[in-house]
């Protein structure tokens, strides 16, 4: 049947060519082809592109419409239409797809030495499971029953494909009680209720209410309040009480604090367990500055073990003014930290403090400002010493681009990203890289500038790890434009093309998951609300997307950050990113007096400290590029709390 309609498909293409003017094709030709196959194909209905496939030959998507074809039809294709449709396009990302289904059908029908010809490992999951399947057919029951514990110890649901394996592990004894809870206690705490519903019901009776009590508790963790229901002492009860006082510090923090003590007398938690209320209650007093969080953070994490754990006990010390505290905790570091320019500086910044007449601050300040990051400019300004940019832009060989720029997941690229398919257009792009050199990364990254891609530019070259060319990281887009929206405002134009670089690298098509559009990342309500306060033309919030449009929406709405907070790009670059309610929340909560250098360590959002930072130090290069110096900080910056 399959030969046949093979054969049918391959006559009724023949006899729908004769009907196609075979003239020269051009590119615009063919892309209107495209469109049109490709709506085909979307219906699965294959013969608009059979009467197109000629003329689509060289025109770079047509593998990808080759591919939806066979996609359509995988069920009745041969196995050597299959293995050569892959062979010639191993480099289509969505190769690996239509050969992960494939191998689906092959093992379905137990033709296991095609399977294991093309199988690889921890690939997809679904192929795992057959590979299981494969082993116990043979006896392989030691191989097997690994396979399958490795592929049951997961939060995730499992294909169809796994039920067999997990029965035949469980004809052999594997899938104790202890498993099915390791499991359930998994699903639990990645709040995926439904698989968690589904492993109680088959839990032996023996856990059945417990199985339902953890369920509950994951749920509405104030349960735990009722001591009287967890009173055993043993391991099912630990861990419901454990996830349920990580879930309640959300809720009731205070609680959870006193529901630790409690607790903490009754079970030998693990240091895992230790370090998630850490991480947790800890954490969550240490945000809000409550130095309550200082003996949980010592008593959980008293080996240093959670880097972020670890961070933030620096970071409450700090701004508690306990400097003698933070320089014990800082020497104890682990090498992975005490090593980061972060914790060099507050390794020198914490000594000023305790002595500042030391006589070699300085000499430690400049060394570090050698460097190029924000805790190197930082140094820099304390040193009053110049920043070092330390640009080296890289070294291109020409036949290399050259090379690259002929290859088809290049052109692909380029073609999806003119048809407006941004999305596939980077999936090509990054697969693209995943068998390149660093080198050639390199060189593809030069070329992607070269063409005015600049977020390709930049993500490329991340993907190198290359960070010392500053032409290729920081680039100048829209610069008359943004110049005069910025002058128009009265911001500074090195802020307002720092705020572009770190919010969409210059994607002006670019749409976060909430739904911020363009170079400045707008979201719809605050497009709407600046255009109207503003008299700036906006008829569709889509219209945002426009690269003028964008820009003189988001430099009016930086301006009113700026506005609001007296002129402080620490305070407004905090209120573009997190919102002015919260930066107002966190002023409410500081101290008068406090070091600005400190109050931007403590910002309670890792996200939102981490974007100020890179704000701030990308305003420094972009000053030196475009020729306006602009200090870090300025002098009016640093009194911070006289600004709120």
């Amino acid at each position: 049947m399959a030969n046949a309609l093979v054969r049918y498909i391959a006559s009724l293409s023949c006899f729908l060519l004769t009907s196609i003017n075979l003239h020269a094709v051009t590119l615009d030709e063919q892309r209107n082809y495209f469109d049109q196959a490709k709506a085909a194909l979307d219906k699965n209905n294959p013969l608009v592109y059979y009467s197109y496939k000629k003329a689509l030959q060289g025109y770079p998507l047509q593998p990808y419409l080759a591919y939806l074809e066979l996609n359509n039809r995988l069920k009745l294709a041969s196995d050597n239409e299959i293995i050569t449709f892959v062979a010639q396009h191993a480099d289509l990302p969505q190769t690996r797809w239509l050969e992960m289904r494939w191998l689906k059908q092959v093992a379905d029908r137990g033709d296991w030495n095609t399977f294991l010809r093309y199988y690889k490992k921890n690939t997809f999951t679904d192929l795992d499971c057959y590979y299981a399947q494969y082993l116990y057919q043979q006896k392989q029951i030691t191989k097997a029953n690994s396979l399958a514990e490795e592929l049951w110890l997961t939060p995730a649901s499992r294909p169809n494909s796994c039920d067999a394996v997990f029965d035949n592990w469980k004809k052999q004894g594997k899938m104790t009680a202890d498993m099915q809870w390791q499991r359930l206690k998994l699903a639990l705490e990645a709040r995926e209720y439904r698989l968690a519903n589904h492993l109680i019901s088959s839990l032996p009776s023996s856990l059945a209410s417990q199985g339902k009590l953890f369920a509950q508790v994951a749920q509405k963790p104030s349960l735990i309040q009722k001591t009287e229901d967890f009173k055993n002492n043993n391991k099912t009860t630990k861990d419901i009480v454990t996830l349920g006082l990580v879930r309640l510090v959300r809720q009731d923090p205070e609680q959870a604090l006193s529901l630790l003590n409690y607790y903490g007398q009754r079970f030998h938690f693990t240091d895992e367990q230790k370090v998630s209320f850490a991480n947790n209650i800890g954490l969550s007093f240490a945000r809000r500055f409550d130095e309550r969080a200082l003996p949980i953070l010592a008593q959980y994490d008293a080996n240093l073990d959670h880097d972020d754990v670890s961070e933030w006990h620096v970071r409450l010390l700090l701004r508690l003014n306990r400097w003698q505290e933070a320089q014990q905790l800082i020497n104890r570091l682990p090498a992975n930290l005490a090593e980061t320019n972060r914790w060099k500086y507050w390794k020198v910044r914490v000594a000023e403090k305790i002595n500042p007449k030391d006589p070699t601050l300085k000499e430690q300040y400049i060394k570090l400002a050698q460097d190029r990051d924000f805790y190197a400019f930082l140094a820099a300004q304390r040193a009053n010493t110049k920043y070092q940019l330390n640009n080296q832009p890289i070294m291109i060989n020409n036949n290399m681009v050259l090379t690259i720029k002929n290859t088809p997941a290049l052109q692909r690229s380029i073609e999806y990203l003119y048809k407006g398919m941004d999305n596939q257009a980077w999936i090509e792009w990054h697969n693209m890289t995943r068998t390149m050199s660093d080198k050639e990364k390199l060189a593809l990254s030069q070329l992607a500038y070269d063409m005015n891609l600049y977020f390709y530019a930049i993500r490329t070259l991340a993907i190198a790890s290359y960070w010392d060319d500053l032409n290729i990281r920081f680039p100048i887009a829209h610069r008359r434009t943004l110049e005069r929206e910025a002058n128009n405002r009265n911001i500074n134009p090195n802020w307002a093309f720092a705020i572009i670089r770190q919010e969409s690298a210059f994607n002006d098509r670019i749409k976060s998951h909430a739904g911020a559009m363009g170079l400045m990342q707008l979201m719809p309500a605050t497009a709407k609300e600046t255009a109207k306060k503003f008299s700036i033309p906006l008829a569709r919030p889509q219209d945002a997307l426009d690269p003028t449009t964008n820009i003189q929406l988001g430099t009016a709405f930086l301006s009113q950050m700026y506005s609001r907070f007296q002129n402080n790009r620490i305070l407004a670059s905090a209120a573009y990113n997190a919102g002015p309610g919260r930066v107002n929340q966190w002023l409410r909560n500081t101290d008068k007096n406090i070091d600005f250098d400190v109050w931007i360590e403590t910002i309670p959002f890792n996200e939102t400290r981490q974007y100020v930072q890179n704000v701030l130090f990308y305003s420094v290069i972009y000053g030196e590029k475009l020729n306006i110096p602009q200090p870090l900080i300025e002098k009016h910056e640093i009194a911070i709390i006289n600004n709120k």
